[in-house]
């Protein structure tokens, strides 16, 4: 296996950004796919990605050694957080 190419860790290996609509004015919300929130520029409203993807990480022997301790704490701790 040949770590750090798995498709189950690249949104948080090689984040990138999604757009998200915020709940309160409608503005388009810039939050990057290993982030839970955002903050929209037009009303300041914190706003809350959808829950992360499922993830090879949740199960695999070798997401610590994927992901590294931080990025991999952070994943889990996103997957956990209610959707909003």
């Amino acid at each position: 296996m040949v770590l750090g190419r798995c498709p189950g860790s690249m949104a948080f290996r090689q984040p990138k950004p999604e757009i998200v609509t915020c709940p309160n004015c409608g503005a388009d919300v810039e939050i990057w796919t290993d982030e839970a929130v955002g903050r929209c520029l037009q009303c300041s409203r914190q706003v809350v990605r959808r829950k992360a993807e499922p993830s090879c990480a949740q199960w695999c022997t070798h997401a610590r050694e994927c992901l590294g301790d931080a990025k991999l704490r952070r994943l889990l701790e996103m997957m956990a957080k209610p959707e909003g």
